[in-house]
């Protein structure tokens, strides 16, 4: 059963506050960081002069950790590449007032006239491609057709490895 004070808060707040990310203080992420660079940067070093491709592999694992605990993480070319495919709202952005009803009036009828047009202007260009498509092709089948009447069927086709 929830309290009385729980159902004052919205749900998005009651979600926000139970499911927030863990912030540690201030004075343990200084000691965490001295102490992780006083382990890492030795060991990285030892493990560089003892076996190169290991010390190498060891400095980008301790990289990505130091990335981690300085909080660098949150813009990375991976997190944007995922946020990039995720699906976006295809709801059309509603333009907000302006204050003067008529001019809002005329800007959706602007916007909606515009719309039409480039629809119109799309499939204009359409069909425009799919002409020249068409007439490019009947030109090739005319040219071949010519070329079939020209050479005869005994006549050797110049070829240009035999040259």
């Amino acid at each position: 059963m929830t309290s009385t004070f729980q159902n004052q808060i919205p749900h998005s707040q009651r979600y926000a506050r139970d499911h927030a990310p863990y912030q540690p203080s201030t004075s343990l992420r200084i000691v965490s960081l001295v102490l992780f660079a006083g382990f890492s940067i030795p060991v990285t070093i030892v493990a560089l002069v003892q076996f190169w491709p290991a010390g190498l592999a060891l400095g980008i694992v301790i990289a990505v950790q130091w990335s981690k605990i300085m909080g660098l993480n949150e813009g990375t070319p991976l997190t944007k590449a995922v946020d990039a495919l995720k699906p976006q709202d295809d709801l059309p952005e509603v333009p907000k007032s302006s204050g003067n009803a008529s001019f809002d009036a005329y800007r959706i009828d602007l916007l909606n006239r515009l719309e039409a047009e480039q629809s119109q202007f799309e499939s204009f260009l359409s069909r425009l491609r799919d002409a020249k498509d068409k007439t490019e092709f009947d030109q090739f089948m005319e040219d071949r057709a010519k070329n079939a009447k020209v050479t005869p069927a005994n006549q050797t086709i110049y070829d240009p490895e035999d040259a």
